[in-house]
Formats: structure tokens, sequence, C-alpha cells
């Protein structure tokens, strides 16, 4: 599922997240690509948690927007499962996401936004083990077969699977 290119914030989540911006392009030796990426993740985290407060918000209270130190960390982890579930993102889209939101309330702890860091205790994803890769014909040959040591100190070949080599 293709995320929103860029959703809408409240105003207390569009002033945080300028706070932030602010810092990035002042503060941090960051290309452009990065600030913006890092800008989109968080953007994205806050426009998902303000969607989920306005939908779990009694009359009462009403949504109040986003705010840095009412995120707790069970919040982080239905966000993380959020990104795996419903938008059906691969580990590493998952983890980039995690680690641009860890950064983010890094940055708030340090600058005294929050007094703890919710997202420290949020592991991220394990990767995906990639598929071995196809070896041609030529890869394949016994001309190109590698020695290796077999178990009771003998070295063996891959030419040969199954030869006693005169043992």
């Amino acid at each position: 599922m293709k995320r929103q290119a860029n959703p809408h914030l409240s105003s207390p989540g569009e002033c945080a997240l300028a706070q932030y911006q602010q810092t990035l392009r002042e503060q941090e030796d960051l290309t452009p690509a990065s600030v913006r990426n890092y800008l989109s993740d968080v953007r994205h985290f806050m426009a998902w948690y303000e969607q989920r407060e306005a939908e779990c918000a009694t009359h009462a209270q009403g949504g109040s927007g986003f705010h840095p130190q009412a995120i707790t960390i069970p919040a982080l982890t239905r966000y993380r499962t959020y990104l795996q579930t419903v938008q059906r993102q691969k580990p590493a889209s998952v983890n980039r996401s995690l680690i641009s939101v860890k950064r983010y309330f890094g940055w708030a702890r340090q600058n005294q936004l929050i007094t703890y860091d919710p997202s420290a205790a949020v592991k991220l994803v394990g990767q995906e083990d990639a598929a071995p890769r196809h070896l041609d014909d030529q890869c394949e040959s016994p001309r190109f077969a590698s020695p290796f040591r077999l178990s009771d100190g003998r070295v063996g070949s891959t030419a040969s699977p199954g030869t006693n080599h005169g043992a």
C-alpha cells in the first residue's frame, strides 16, 4: 500500500515538525535527501498518531493533535505493527521509518521537549534473508569448485561430491 505523499497534521504537529526541520537543516550535516526522508517519516508517524488519537478520543477530550510527551512505547510498537501489516512494508522500509522516529525522539529528549525517550525501547524488525542467487552453468562447473574441510579434518572438493578421494 502506497503511503500518502504529504499527510495533513494538526497545528501542534506542524509546529513540532517545523522545530525539528529547523534543527535538521541548520545544525546537522545531512544531505537534502536525508532531511527530506527524515521529515517525511516523522510526518507520517505524526499523522498516523493524530488519526488514531482522533478515532479513540471521546467527545469530552477531543483530538488535541500531536504532542511528543504524549507518545508511549505501546503507541510506537502499534505504529511498527501498522507499517508491517496495514502498509505491508518490507523490513528495511519499516526500519527506516523507525530509525527516523527514534532520531526525532532522541532530538526531543536532548532538547528537553520530553522527559524520557519512548522510542529507546522499541526494537527494529528483523531483516528477511535474501534468496540465494542463481548460479549459472559456468559457476556450477566442477573446474570452478572450491575446497572445503570435512568434519574429520580432510579436505574435500565440491568438484566431486561423494567421491572418496582415496581415504
